[in-house]
């Protein structure tokens, strides 16, 4: 429980600080007139750097969407210069889209940096813990694939996001890097696809939808109506969801796979934290509500 409480702490003040950092990128983005589907190839270049990466690559860390609406984002992206074909059947960032990466996360960084939650110090520590737990994660045999985790921590390197509340976001997002990785191998092993897989888990957790509602819940990535159609027959092949028309439910089948896979990702998320003797977790649950309580105190001031 005790790492639960921890890692619930962590999210929670990584989510508070979203709240400074997001709004000051989507003014970055609003003053550079950017198309609506930026974040899908902003995310791209910032992962990937100045490498060549395939729609496969990137799907290995967006695994829900589809590989049309894919084509089509990056297709806006190199007509508006920011990426290019590398020739081969894969995309490469430009100079001008790096820069474009570094300024929507140096702008949200700045948005952050004014805050003091708590002393440097402590703050300090508390990144240093959380990098010994990346670092045992990082150096566990696969499987799970350290993809995520690896990409993720060559952006945040490349990115400068090493200390104070930046340093922390990157720890912190490398962890939960860590997890995607654990998620997606677990639930890929059972051979659905990453928009079916959304579907499931959508159902669980809700009581049952209309078709409509649950599109309307799934379709933010580029979904169709139909593919989504053909996920709901899939999973009810599958047992694991029925479909009587009117509302779309999940099975005791569909919850009890669901529920493996998340206990699944556990293990393997958490085992690495056994870096860490029990007076440092015990530490830093103390610095992760530390931060937490600190952050809360700068919403209300």
């Amino acid at each position: 429980m005790l790492l639960h409480s921890i890692w619930a702490a962590l999210e929670a003040s990584s989510d508070s600080l979203g709240n400074y950092a997001y709004p000051a990128m989507d003014k970055s983005v609003a003053e550079l007139s950017l198309p609506s589907d930026w974040f899908t190839w902003v995310a791209a270049i910032n992962l990937f750097g100045s490498n060549a990466f395939t729609i496969a690559q990137f799907m290995r860390i967006f695994p829900y969407g589809l590989v049309q609406a894919n084509k089509e984002s990056f297709s806006t992206a190199i007509q508006h210069g920011y990426l290019a074909a590398d020739g081969k059947g894969g995309y490469r960032a430009t100079e001008s889209g790096e820069s474009l990466g570094k300024r929507t996360f140096g702008d949200a960084n700045k948005a952050i940096a004014q805050l003091q939650p708590m002393s440097a110090e402590s703050l300090q520590r508390l990144i240093d813990l959380l990098a010994r737990i990346s670092n045992a994660a990082f150096a566990t045999p696969e499987p799970p694939s350290h993809f995520i985790l690896a990409h993720k921590r060559e952006m945040y390197r490349r990115l400068g996001m090493k200390e104070s509340l930046s340093g922390f976001v990157a720890h912190c997002l490398e962890l939960e890097g860590c997890r995607d990785d654990a998620y997606i191998t677990t639930w890929k092993a059972h051979g659905v696809e990453g928009h079916a897989w959304d579907v499931l888990d959508q159902l669980s957790q809700n009581d049952g939808l209309t078709f409509d509602e649950l599109h309307d819940k799934t379709s933010r990535r580029g979904v169709t109506r139909e593919v989504h159609a053909e996920d709901v027959k899939e999973l009810a092949r599958r047992g694991w969801v029925e479909d009587d028309s009117r509302r779309i439910q999940i099975t005791l089948a569909g919850k009890q796979v669901r529920a493996e896979v998340e206990a699944e990702t556990e293990r393997l998320f958490f085992a690495p934290w056994s870096c860490l003797n029990e007076s440092e977790l015990e530490e830093l649950a103390s610095l992760a509500n530390q931060l937490l309580e600190g952050l809360k105190k700068n919403e209300t001031n």
